[in-house]
């Protein structure tokens, strides 16, 4: 088992083939260095060039470490680093090579070897400001720097860290690699990174002795993701600390491995305690469960049906990951033609019919959600029409009675809310006309067949929350429909965790003559007329927590499906049934495919110069129906399964000080916290820290002037609350 684990252990491959230099000169700063306390050798960089970690840094255990820059010549780090296996110092080795290249005035290059000696060359063309400062055991370099300063930073910040035994050495690259960016970095921005760090010792197999080989190619923040890296290659490689903090970001297979050694039946290992770990493993991903049969058969497991069973046992009554992967889009294909076989569906079309009119289509809607109930939920649902009579208005001039499909599927907390929608009314050319053929495919029976089909995929679904699939009528005269039902809602004391709305998701062509099957837009509002205000970031509001929430979770459920967020509550002279619930201060978003034809919505069914107009299914896209259908089924889904939000989330902000410290209180079916962070001018979380059960968090070197938080729960599942923007709480200062 043990060697099963080291195979499966992160291993760095060998160093690269040299290649032609870059025609340009890659500006760049680096840190080359021994470690004094293992002997271990690396190198970090950071550069506004592609890919700098497949320029710059060399590396061979026992022997050295080669930083090669600015108009790089590739050559330079093979070739240093056999100079010092054959005995020469840096320095010889240094003036060997550059005392040969006739490009030696544009190269930089900063060189250590295994006993700490250490040498550096800065061309004097190199592009200002460029230098070098060669120190005990390191050297650091960098040319198109912001000034001289970034590289006396780094030398201070390297020289001060050496003799401090609490930061290891991956860590002491790092914050070189930080000092310089805080000094000024290189002076036309940032792209990429790079750290390698290979043993003091020599290694007798071809690419051994590499401990971490890390690459950031192209990142807004490349340090910052080069340490995020760090700290995941440091759980793969038994940090207890950062392992945790992997396993309750979603990443669970240090767990499982853990578990599989357990189960080994290895002397000293624990099955009990195998078995327990990979229940909470397969309750977080049961897909791991398919792993098991496949190691028994190749020896890594004992060969055991009760071990198999026992396992079987731990899996969880519904993957809701497995589940939204089976969205039908000939099932979807067969509701929307349903829906659009009832000629009209405006609302103030038949009532009566059984074969036309807005009457039949919600009578056949309550049936198919009752067929769903049986078929998918055992009779969980709860299916009824909700009417509500709205007064008369300038397109119900006489009012009407205007009737929703509401289908619950109740939880454990039968006052929050999570909801999906789409509206089953349609219109033709005439917003007025209602005996004319309105077959409204796009606009909004694809929305209402991806409810209907989200509703299918979550049976066996057991909530914590109440879910609502909804199909409301109206819309085209107003979001009546909608409207009537938030004000409901409101009046009975309901909290709308979220409402999603699925309105024209048929993926048509546009009328620019594109179609992007495989990207979606999602609407969110920033400001809430009559909802909690946000203070410090106006994109902060709830309806955009849902919309960052919706992404994760859709394009996770989804794979290479592109969330677009469009930061607008609607388009322009449009508006959907999410606005209701956004205007009482409930997150709800809009989808809407990416590009809308206006050929074949709200149009009389004609043909006209060769043109067809009108909604019709053959402009339908089923198969992107079935994608935004699982999309809205996996965030619904997490959403009601998840624990709630946690309560008042607030930020100290009684004092000035270059810490964040977040508050929030407790929640019921909370395993733990997570907070999320992000830079002011970036549009969705890039950051996210496991706090565990804590209700309080101080982010060390994060001011809350220059970064926004959210603070979310999660359970022992890992499905995690809408996260919550932070209140100011002000302490004392304010009443002094």
């Amino acid at each position: 088992m043990l060697q099963l684990l080291a195979v499966l252990a992160l291993q760095a491959a060998p160093p690269p083939t040299p290649f032609e230099p870059p025609p340009r000169p890659v500006s760049t700063f680096s840190v080359v260095a021994r470690d004094p306390d293992t002997g271990a050798l690396g190198v970090a960089v950071q550069s506004h060039w592609f890919s700098v970690g497949s320029v710059v840094p060399w590396a061979e255990p026992g022997v050295g470490a080669v930083a090669t820059q600015s108009f790089a010549r590739i050559a330079y780090g093979p070739e240093l680093l056999a100079d010092l296996a054959a005995g020469l110092s840096p320095q010889e080795a240094l003036e060997k090579r550059t005392g040969a290249d006739p490009g030696r005035d544009v190269r930089q290059l900063g060189v250590v070897d295994a006993s700490g000696r250490a040498a550096a060359w800065t061309g004097e063309r190199c592009v200002a400001a460029a230098g070098h400062v060669v120190g005990p055991g390191f050297t650091v370099q960098g040319n198109m720097l912001a000034d001289d300063g970034v590289v006396e930073a780094m030398a201070v910040t390297y020289a001060d860290l050496a003799t401090d035994e609490d930061v290891d050495f991956a860590e002491r690259l790092l914050r070189t690699l930080e000092a310089a960016q805080l000094a000024g970095g290189d002076a036309r921005g940032r792209q990429s990174a790079a750290i390698l760090i290979v043993s003091g010792e020599p290694s007798a197999e071809p690419g051994g002795g590499v401990l971490l080989e890390l690459r950031v190619e192209d990142h807004p923040h490349p340090i910052e993701e080069l340490r995020r890296l760090v700290r995941i290659h440091r759980a793969y490689r038994g940090d207890p600390a950062a392992a945790v903090e992997l396993a309750a970001s979603g990443n669970v297979e240090l767990d499982f491995w853990r578990a599989v050694q357990l189960l080994s039946g290895e002397p000293g290992e624990d099955r009990e305690a195998g078995l327990a770990l990979l229940g909470r493993v397969l309750q977080r991903d049961p897909q791991w469960f398919r792993m098991l049969p496949r190691l028994m058969e190749k020896g890594h497991l004992p060969d055991d049906p009760t071990l198999l069973a026992a396992a079987e046992e731990l899996l969880p009554a519904f993957d809701l990951r497995r589940a939204v992967r089976d969205a039908d889009a000939d099932r979807i294909r067969a509701d929307v033609e349903r829906l659009v076989g009832f000629g009209t569906r405006h609302t103030l079309s038949d009532t009566e019919s059984d074969t036309r009119g807005i009457g039949a289509a919600r009578r056949w809607l309550r049936d198919e959600f009752t067929r769903i109930s049986d078929e998918y939920h055992d009779g969980r649902l709860q299916v009824e029409l909700v009417a509500h009579q709205v007064p008369p208005g300038r397109r119900v001039p006489d009012g009407a009675e205007v009737v929703n499909v509401v289908a619950t599927l109740p939880g454990d907390d039968p006052d929050r809310f999570v909801v999906v929608s789409g509206h089953y009314d349609s219109i033709d050319g005439d917003v007025m006309d209602a005996e004319g053929d309105a077959p409204g495919a796009d606009d909004d029976a694809s929305g209402t067949a991806a409810v209907l089909e989200a509703a299918r995929l979550l049976g066996g679904l057991q909530p914590r929350a109440t879910l609502v699939f909804m199909a409301v009528a109206g819309e085209e005269q107003g979001l009546l429909g909608a409207r009537a039902q938030a004000e409901q809602w409101q009046a009975e004391g309901k909290e709308i965790v979220a409402m999603i709305t699925m309105d024209i998701v048929g993926g048509a062509r546009g009328s620019d003559g594109v179609q992007e099957p495989w990207r979606l837009r999602v609407f969110s509002s920033g400001v809430q007329p009559n909802g909690p205000k946000t203070v410090g970031s106006e994109n902060d509001a709830p309806a955009r927590q849902l919309a960052r929430y919706l992404r994760r979770a859709g394009e996770a459920a989804v794979p290479g499906f592109e969330i677009t967020l469009v930061f607008r509550r609607d388009r322009y002279l449009r508006g959907g049934d999410h606005i209701p619930f956004d205007e009482l201060g409930w997150p709800a978003v809009r989808l809407t495919e990416p590009h809308e034809n206006y050929d074949h919505q709200h149009q009389f069914v004609r043909v006209e110069d060769g043109v067809q107009y009108g909604d019709l299914p053959e402009f339908v896209d089923f198969d992107f129906v079935a994608r935004v259908a699982s999309t809205a089924a996996a965030t619904v889904g997490e959403l009601a399964a998840a624990p709630p939000s946690p309560g008042r989330v607030r930020m100290d902000v009684s004092r000035l000080t270059p810490h964040t410290r977040l508050l929030w209180n407790a929640v019921p079916g909370a395993t733990g916290y997570a907070v999320l962070y992000r830079r002011t001018d970036e549009p969705d979380w890039t950051h996210r820290r496991v706090v565990g059960e804590a209700t309080e968090a101080l982010m060390e070197g994060l001011s809350k002037d220059d970064w926004l938080f959210a603070v979310e729960a999660y359970d022992e599942a890992g499905h995690r609350s809408l996260p919550v923007y932070p209140a100011p709480d002000f302490g004392d200062r304010r009443r002094r």
